[in-house]
């Protein structure tokens, strides 16, 4: 285990100054977002350069994708382009700019709203999964839990954005009273979104092989999810072109034996949720925002 976990696990805080991001967000109101891309291939090389913590993990990432050498640091850098692209995206997103999106699964998603029992929603650090809150039109009521040490602009743009959609944050809390607003919502028939691969400094972690090493995923969503038992899917918004992207929805409880006690049905979700994120990346690799080595905890 590293000797300092907390530099490498997951920070959450969204670069730049906040009148940058305020800036983006006014100016995306009146402005196509593709009019950024072109300085994006400049900006991040501020980033590859600047933050060698983060280009070790992409660089990693790209390794396990069996590349070496000069393939492996292009596609390092094409990575943090498309990272760039789908921030410029959220802001644009902040700002109420619309996007074109395909969906595949759906029926999935809405065949679990259509029914009384609440059910949980896995996101990953694949693709830009909070525009599939501005975009996903919950019918009924839906929760999202929150980082909220991003900065203030960030945080109030997403709350203001995910409550046009009648969407409500839950604010992940130190004491750990957020897990009883989890429950509650779970209770009252709610759809309770969580990001499955997010890994704080002081969370439990379970180990399992991704791209075939072993890397630290956080325990708690599987845990959680273990013991209201009831359905778990898992959504990937990939991006596929400019203001084009693609919602896809994966069941991962379907087939889970929940008799089999906690620990059990961790296992077996946690399997269902890498294989999706295997076949994800497989499909959109440079679409790993990962900014850290997710493979080193």
């Amino acid at each position: 285990m590293p000797k300092d976990l907390s530099d490498r696990a997951w920070s959450g805080k969204t670069g730049g100054f906040e009148w940058q991001q305020r800036f983006l967000i006014s100016f995306f109101k009146r402005i196509n977002p593709a009019i950024t891309y072109p300085f994006i291939w400049i900006w991040v090389l501020a980033y590859i350069f600047f933050r060698p913590k983060t280009r070790k993990g992409i660089l990693h990432y790209w390794q396990l994708q069996g590349r070496s050498g000069f393939s492996a640091w292009l596609n390092m850098y094409l990575n943090y382009v498309e990272f760039g692209k789908a921030i410029m995206d959220r802001f644009a997103a902040y700002g109420g700019r619309e996007i074109q999106i395909d969906f595949e699964g759906i029926e999935i998603f809405d065949k679990l709203q259509s029914s009384e029992s609440g059910f949980i929603l896995f996101n990953s650090h694949i693709g830009n999964p909070e525009l599939a809150g501005y975009h996903l039109m919950p019918q009924k009521p839906m929760f999202v839990l929150s980082f909220d040490g991003d900065t203030q602009t960030v945080n109030k743009s997403r709350s203001a954005s995910l409550q046009k959609m009648g969407i409500d944050v839950i604010t992940l809390k130190q004491d750990g009273s957020h897990i009883i607003e989890m429950h509650n919502a779970i209770s009252n028939g709610s759809i309770l979104s969580i990001h499955a691969d997010r890994l704080f400094a002081a969370d439990r972690k379970i180990r399992a092989s991704l791209l075939n090493h072993e890397a630290s995923f956080p325990a708690g969503p599987f845990r959680f999810a273990a013991s209201e038992m009831v359905p778990v899917v898992c959504l990937f918004m990939i991006r596929t072109g400019n203001d084009k992207y693609q919602l896809s929805v994966r069941n991962l409880s379907d087939g889970v034996d929940w008799k089999a006690g906690r620990k059990e049905v961790c296992i077996q979700l946690l399997a269902r949720y890498k294989t999706a994120m295997e076949e994800t990346l497989q499909r959109f690799p440079r679409q790993w925002f990962h900014f850290y080595d997710f493979w080193e905890l």
